[in-house]
């Protein structure tokens, strides 16, 4: 019977069995998504709560203005220009999740420390959540209304050039076409001087195989910075502009369709009330007083701040 607790009904293969208290952990991806996205802390004269909402204000630049001056009018209307705004509003949302330790039986007997091994699951569990919150919100610019429904050209595009109907491969053409696209809307880039980009392992592999003056491979060998070190890690580094990194979550992952995600600095913001945390219950919990409950707890809200500054492309999960 399914328990929840960890206790020694779920952890009985260890149970005797081990020489010494060494665990060996999952395999885990690095959680990028939440990381491209810039933060905005609480700073209120108060505690934030579940529903508030943080404001990104977005400026808009005055028109050029070429008319002449006339310096002995008196109309202050005359080339009068006003500031013009707007807002990209984050509520805040709490998210948590936990696990109970009996510390009576288990923790004795299991020999590995399941306090530790539970603290680093329920601390990775809450990355990888607050993670796909973030790409969630990513994905979902690629909709005119950022719900559902129609797909805007503008924010969403097919691998190899193609269509809805079509979807290729993911090619230099496509990474060469979203670089105009961010430049002809003076994105601004990362610090670094580059836009980042974030694509699947097959992603990854399809650039590596295109050939002639699309090769990366070609650009790596005439790239003093990376060269061959470059090439010999499989490491994807920069290319036409890009930083590049490779990574499993991305939505469609071991599918036949793969997004990738093209982005400058401003693309995706963080409204953090508190940020993620994991803490043991200050009390245990039982009859016995013998469950210990670890918790993770975040307040927080994702939002693309500038849309014009991200751009997803579909492509397909070919082996080339």
């Amino acid at each position: 019977m399914a328990n929840n607790f960890i206790d020694v009904s779920n952890i009985g293969n260890l149970i005797g069995t081990l020489f010494d208290s060494m665990s060996v952990r999952e395999l885990r991806p690095e959680y990028i998504f939440d990381a491209m996205a810039q933060e905005k802390r609480w700073e209120m004269g108060r505690t934030p709560v579940k529903g508030d909402t943080m404001v990104f204000p977005l400026i808009d630049a005055y028109s050029a203005n070429t008319a002449a001056l006339d310096p002995t009018s008196d109309d202050i209307s005359v080339n009068a220009t006003t500031l013009s705004s707007s807002r990209r509003n984050v509520s805040l949302e709490a998210y948590g999740g936990h696990s109970v330790v009996d510390v009576f039986e288990a923790e004795p007997e299991a020999f590995t420390d399941l306090v530790a091994d539970t603290g680093w699951a329920v601390r990775d569990q809450g990355f990888n959540s607050i993670n796909l919150l973030a790409r969630q919100v990513m994905d979902l610019n690629k909709y005119s209304n950022e719900a559902s429904g129609t797909i805007s050209s503008t924010y969403h595009s097919y691998g190899s050039s193609g269509t809805a109907s079509n979807i290729g491969p993911l090619k230099a053409v496509d990474i060469r076409r979203v670089y105009t696209h961010l430049r002809s809307n003076n994105v601004q880039p990362w610090p670094d001087g580059y836009y980042r980009a974030i694509v699947d392992p097959k992603g990854a592999q399809q650039l590596r195989a295109e050939t002639g003056n699309d090769a990366w491979r070609t650009f790596q060998n005439n790239n003093s910075v990376a060269g061959s070190e470059g090439i010999e890690r499989a490491a994807l580094g920069t290319f036409e502009g890009f930083a590049f990194f490779v990574n499993n979550q991305v939505l469609g992952n071991g599918t036949g369709t793969i997004t990738s995600y093209f982005m400058g600095r401003e693309a995706c913001g963080k409204a953090v009330g508190s940020d993620l945390s994991v803490q043991p219950n200050r009390t245990l919990r039982g009859t016995h007083e013998n469950l210990l409950v670890i918790r993770w707890n975040a307040l927080l809200g994702y939002k693309v701040v500038r849309r014009v500054a991200l751009h997803t492309v579909q492509h397909n999960d070919d082996s080339l």
